[in-house]
């Protein structure tokens, strides 16, 4: 079993694991106060065809996207969550899982042919649902832990890496085989994992005792347990369904910007230079991006200029990075540092704590998802 030590910075999954010391920064779950409408101009709220949600009974969050037209949301009554589908463009929702429990997490495959639903029951018992597009249950995993985080794997979409998360801040990892309904032991030490291939996993190997803001970059082949040091000091690390990757590194920690990097098919092509946020201590800060892989676009949240983390109030520019054409433009600017989710199709843009907003990308146009 491996330590898992959970750090206050922790707000974003790049990293699950506080031995990295990247800041990372969740998924939309947080019940806090929504940012108010007058985050952004007015005049973003016009200009889209798209429809929100109108439910009576109150709307938890956004979860997933299901396709590149149709949103998956939670809404609760009696304590109770349920998940339905709505429809952008036709208005249309109907109930996609209705379960005796609590709904914790959502997370769809590459082709959003299969859903990981993280689910804990009346009786506690924390639960892992594999549902099929049509919302049926075909795999229930439960007794591997008391939480557990999915990474799809995006060139098999039946298998994943599953993270177990068991008392006193210990974890397992395992591989999951949907089609064979088996689930296999890989010991791998590190909690957070990025697919670079089939049969291979990217992560960062930290030093549990001498904690730094930089680790080696490692890959591992799942399928013969073979491991292969990539790169020597990487901040953080991301890869994607395209063969692109990227990481994250810097020359001294007095510099003013990180310098994200991209990598195609592991060489290297594309780099941009991004503000750091000093956070003074090993965490690093990483912006919320999302990166539309049918088009090469990296969408992110960049600050105005380096600054202080826990001071900097000056908002955010949301960035479409086109990494094939090496250029850049400006969306809208953001006063919070919040998530964002690239529709599958790649012309809806999930922003907020909750996805509260979809912003739509040809029109220019940020659109409230449902109505309070």
């Amino acid at each position: 079993m491996k330590h898992l030590i959970v750090s206050i910075f922790v707000l974003f999954t790049v990293s699950a694991c506080a031995q990295a010391p990247t800041l990372i920064l969740p998924a939309p779950k947080s019940l806090s106060e929504l940012p108010a409408k007058s985050n952004v101009p007015s005049s973003f709220f016009t200009g889209s065809i798209m429809t929100p949600i109108q439910n009576k009974l109150p709307i938890i969050e956004v979860a997933s996207w299901y396709d590149k037209d149709t949103v998956l949301f939670l809404q609760e009554e009696n304590e109770q969550f349920s998940l339905h589908k709505h429809n952008l463009f036709l208005g249309e929702s109907s109930v996609f899982l209705e379960e005796d429990g609590w709904i914790i997490d959502v997370r769809a495959n590459a082709d959003y042919s299969l859903f990981a639903v993280q689910y804990l029951s009346l009786e506690e018992q924390s639960q892992l649902l594999i549902l099929n597009d049509q919302g049926g249950i075909i795999w229930t995993i439960k007794d591997y832990g008391e939480e557990y985080t999915i990474y799809w794997n995006p060139y098999d979409t039946q298998t994943f890496v599953m993270v177990a998360y068991l008392p006193n801040w210990e974890f397992e990892t395992y591989v999951g085989n949907v089609e064979e309904k088996k689930i296999t032991d890989i010991g791998l030490e590190e909690s957070y994992i990025q697919w670079v291939s089939e049969s291979k996993v990217g992560y960062l190997k930290w030093e549990e005792l001498e904690p730094n803001f930089q680790a080696p970059l490692y890959e591992l082949d799942i399928e013969n347990g073979e491991t292969n040091r990539w790169k020597d000091t990487v901040i953080a690390f991301m890869a994607f369904p395209d063969g692109l990757s990227l990481s994250v590194t810097v020359d001294s920690i007095y510099d003013l910007y990180s310098v994200y990097r991209f990598y195609d098919e592991q060489k290297p092509y594309r780099k941009i230079e991004m503000p750091i946020l000093n956070t003074y201590s090993e965490q690093w800060w990483i912006p919320y991006y999302s990166y539309d892989h049918n088009n090469g676009i990296f969408y992110y949240l960049r600050p105005k200029y380096s600054s202080d983390y826990f001071s900097y109030e000056d908002g955010y520019e949301l960035i479409a990075y086109n990494v094939r054409a090496d250029s850049e433009e400006k969306l809208i600017s953001l006063e919070k540092h919040v998530p964002l989710s690239i529709s599958p199709g790649g012309s809806i843009l999930l922003i907020g704590e909750r996805y509260e907003f979809g912003y739509d990308i040809q029109e220019g146009a940020l659109v409230p998802m449902w109505e309070e």
